[in-house]
């Protein structure tokens, strides 16, 4: 079935695994702050107006010819914000009418949502991730850990505590995911700049979800040595992997193969084959 997929909830979803694995289980030490993309833009020329924000040169990510929040043949829903403060309350209006199951909207912190997401999708391939731009409740303690042959390794049972997100990555259609990516993009862009960083937030999202299409997916169970407060990767070369990948290895081979085959169908909408 083709996907035309991706949004705001799509990378919450993906990102879900990843800091939760990353906060609650690793006991890493905090990475050193990372200059926030928030509200408040730092003093700078506004984007000329020729510029093509929603059309990132290599990978565009286009907007329809009229609205697609408005369309005739889809019921009255809110405008698009217009600006980074505004987004918040539109994701939590927006949601409370698009996911049936209210629980699953405890799973989302939405607080200067955009800003911190594009910072947090900029480190995956690095080997530290904030702590301060986590946008989503990471999933309940505590990592399960199995013994076998005298070895640690990651428990099958581990991967059930990401069981809700994947629920949440199915809860809204992708059509409208796709929408509202489209969509808010222009804030995207606006929050990528206030990190300083040049180009297109799209082209780096593109990066970087070819990044973790790279993730090795080893045997399981995969075995683990103890590290003072934390567990580690036996296996030296997933050791040094990035921080993005480690964690979607950590999620389960199930759960990492159904991110995986997400992330090449998005990837395919967003810029066509790799």
């Amino acid at each position: 079935m083709k996907l035309e997929t991706f949004a705001v909830l799509l990378l919450v979803v993906l990102l879900a695994f990843y800091a939760g694995w990353y906060f609650y289980d690793t006991l890493e030490p905090e990475s050193p702050p990372t200059p926030a993309a928030d509200i408040e833009p730092p003093p700078q020329a506004p984007p000329k107006q020729s510029e093509r924000l929603p059309m990132p040169p290599r990978h565009p990510v286009s907007l329809p010819e009229k609205p697609p929040e408005t369309d005739a043949k889809q019921p009255a829903v809110l405008p698009f914000p217009r600006k980074l403060a505004e987004v918040d309350g539109y994701l939590q209006r927006r949601l409370q009418d698009l996911v049936r199951d209210k629980s699953l909207l405890r799973l989302l912190r939405l607080e200067h949502f955009i800003g911190r997401l594009v910072v947090f999708i900029d480190q995956l391939p690095e080997k530290n991730l904030p702590r301060q731009h986590l946008p989503v409740n990471p999933p309940a303690p505590p990592f399960l850990v199995d013994r076998l042959d005298g070895h640690d390794v990651i428990s099958s049972a581990n991967a059930r505590r990401y069981d809700p997100y994947i629920r949440l990555l199915t809860a809204i259609p992708q059509q409208t995911l796709l929408r509202i990516y489209r969509g808010l993009y222009p804030l995207f862009q606006q929050a990528w700049r206030q990190t300083g960083q040049p180009g297109y937030f799209n082209d780096r999202l593109i990066e970087v979800i070819d990044h973790l299409l790279a993730t090795p997916l080893p045997k399981e169970p995969i075995p683990l040595v103890r590290h003072i407060n934390r567990y580690r990767f036996a296996d030296p070369r997933l050791e040094a992997e990035s921080a993005g990948r480690k964690l979607l290895l950590r999620a389960g081979e199930q759960h990492a193969r159904t991110l995986l085959q997400w992330l090449k169908e998005l990837r395919t909408e967003l810029a066509g084959p790799g």
